[in-house]
């Protein structure tokens, strides 16, 4: 990687932390590392390989792509838009993500039925009243 891509990638990941207000010790915990290589990322002074980029796209619900953009208003641009998802939503997205499509088709079936029975519980429940 060049040397102003590797600098450009340590100040988008410090960035992105600041943004989700993650400490170094927080973040590492979830990568399962150890904060001084999460610092060393962050310097530029190691630069990160493609599992860990891989997980810090999954945990701040980016591509890989956008981590390497060397335009810092695009980034914060994007995590602005996203930050409008609360943490469990991104959890649930995430976890989506992760399932085959057969899976994905139940999930949606069995929120459906959940829906369904939210709205006859509270009208119910209003109606009761």
């Amino acid at each position: 990687m060049k040397y102003e891509t590797q600098m450009k990638l340590a100040s988008n990941l410090k960035q992105l932390r600041m943004i989700r207000g993650y400490s170094q010790a927080f973040l590492a915990q979830k990568l399962q590392m150890d904060r001084s290589v999460l610092a060393l990322y962050e310097s530029g002074k190691r630069c990160p390989d493609p599992e860990v980029l891989y997980s810090l796209a999954q945990i701040y619900g980016l591509s890989i792509e956008i981590l390497l953009i060397t335009d810092p208003a695009f980034i914060a641009a994007e995590i602005s838009s996203r930050r409008a998802i609360e943490k469990g939503e991104q959890e649930l997205l995430h976890l989506f993500r992760r399932l085959s499509a057969f899976s994905r088709g139940r999930l949606l079936e069995k929120a459906e039925d959940l829906l369904l029975w939210d709205m006859a519980y509270f009208n119910n429940k209003k109606g009761g009243q």
